[in-house]
């Protein structure tokens, strides 16, 4: 028995120490596992005034003058009925007296009638309900067509409170500077003012009703304006319910290299009112427009002015449509002069929208139709010989024209072209042409040669023919 117990004792003596000393590792492997790190709690936000957070808590109705209530009381139809709550605050029913119920919750207006029936009635079962809503006073201010301050009325059928996408649409919706992505909404309650942000990007993107919170009576609504452009979101928000409208044709003014300057009201009835419209309008670009640097000059709802950069070459090269940006009304478009141009985007420019419709040449000289014609941009040489009604056979050198050109710094080229109407468009014999350009069909030689000796001979008498002076020399 002696050698069990020692055995026992030995035994305990060594392993309980082991099998404590592999709990304490565990132990300490898990706390520090888990302890290094906190983990991070977001910040609740502060009670003081324009203090800022998210999403608002929803509350409970609070009643205010105008609120119609209904009170029920179980088993006495002659009791309770349908109450206004007067402009002081006040609501009174018969039997219990006035209360001011100002600021309360339907809860909390219940209690207290159960209280003041029970003066009357044992156990009182009484339910107050709102019938119907006050019509709650707003302002909205920023980047929307029509600031100001609103009325709505709450019948919206399902939904019992107007949010923040009605109070946009009654505002006439956003303008093209409105930033979607911090919309605030300031709101008074027992803390003080508190300022929320919501992002109605998120809204459009994701469907986050969250975003568009339901509204209360002295709420306002500041949307503020967008540091920079983006055409993207352009595009997706003209086509949101509570996105870009105009209440008007916006009027813009157009300057620089276009071929009619001046203030243009752009059409809405087709689409939003875009770059490209305007500079339709403005007669097109000239030819040493610089369309990689256009700039739209525009003035916020806050006063400060914005230089937004276009570059329209890109929407010609790479199909981007969001360059051509939706414009407002003040607008001021800024079409800069090239310093040169390459002839090959030249003729690319030549036939964009914003380009004229058509340009005006002149030919001259033995040709059937000869005087000013109207083609359209990228016509070739060849294409305004034949549109004049081709050479006058009798009469035309046919194997050679001039181009004159007055270029847009005032110099004038003249060049000496060789025809061939068969030939495709090509700098060298059958270049692109110009506004104004001006080409001379000239005489061939036995038509200069006739016309000549008909000038010499004409003060001696139009009887004596140029076929007379020959025979005289045949007769000779």
């Amino acid at each position: 028995m002696n050698i069990k117990l020692t055995k026992f004792i030995f035994v305990m003596t060594v392993y309980v120490p082991i099998q404590l000393l592999i709990i304490s590792n565990s132990s300490a492997q898990t706390t520090s596992k888990s302890s290094p790190r906190p983990s991070l709690k977001p910040l609740e936000p502060s009670l003081s005034s324009n203090s800022s957070a998210i999403i608002p808590e929803v509350t409970a109705y609070t009643l205010a003058p105008g609120d119609v209530i209904k009170v029920t009381v179980f088993d006495l139809p002659d009791q309770g009925g349908e109450f206004i709550i007067f402009t002081d605050g006040t609501v009174t029913v018969p039997l219990i007296g006035t209360f001011n119920v100002k600021g309360k919750t339907i809860q909390q207006v219940n209690e207290l009638f159960v209280k003041e029936y029970a003066r009357f009635l044992k156990r009182p079962i009484v339910t107050v309900s709102l019938l119907a809503q006050r019509p709650l006073r707003l302002a909205i201010a920023g980047e929307v067509n029509a600031p100001g301050n609103y009325t709505l009325n709450p019948d919206l059928g399902d939904r019992k409170r107007p949010k923040i996408t009605d109070l946009l649409e009654k505002a006439g919706g956003l303008t093209v500077s409105a930033n979607v992505r911090d919309i605030q909404l300031k709101r008074s309650d027992n803390n003080g003012e508190r300022i929320y942000t919501v992002n109605f990007w998120q809204l459009l993107q994701q469907g986050d009703l969250s975003q568009d919170l339901d509204l209360r009576d002295g709420d306002v609504v500041i949307v503020p304006k967008k540091e920079t452009i983006d055409a993207v979101e352009y595009r997706q928000l003209a086509d949101a319910s509570f996105g870009i409208k105009y209440a008007q044709p916006p009027s813009v003014t157009v300057i620089g290299e276009v071929n009619r300057p001046g203030a243009y009201t752009v059409p809405i009835e087709t689409g939003p009112p875009r770059l490209t419209i305007a500079l339709q309008q403005s007669g097109g670009i000239r030819e040493m427009a610089n369309i990689r640097e256009v700039v739209v000059n525009r003035t916020t709802r806050d006063g400060e002015e914005q230089n937004i950069k276009i570059n329209l070459w890109e929407m010609l090269e790479a199909g981007d449509v969001n360059t051509d940006i939706i414009l407002r009304n003040g607008d001021t478009i800024i079409v800069p002069r090239a310093e040169e141009l390459d002839p090959t985007e030249a003729q690319k420019i030549a036939s964009a929208n914003f380009s004229p419709n058509e340009i005006i040449v002149n030919v001259i000289g033995s040709v059937r139709q000869p005087g000013a014609l109207k083609i359209t941009p990228n016509s070739s040489l060849n294409s305004a010989i034949l549109a004049s009604g081709g050479f006058d056979e009798r009469r035309a050198d046919s194997t050679m024209v001039q181009l004159v050109r007055v270029n847009p710094n005032g110099t004038v080229v003249k060049r000496n072209i060789s025809i061939n109407l068969s030939i495709g468009v090509n700098e060298e014999t059958n270049p692109i042409l110009k506004n104004n350009d001006v080409i001379i069909v000239n005489r061939n030689g036995i038509t200069a040669f006739t016309d000549s000796v008909e000038t010499i001979l004409g003060p001696i008498g139009r009887t004596f023919s140029v076929l007379n002076l020959f025979n005289v020399f045949d007769n000779n």
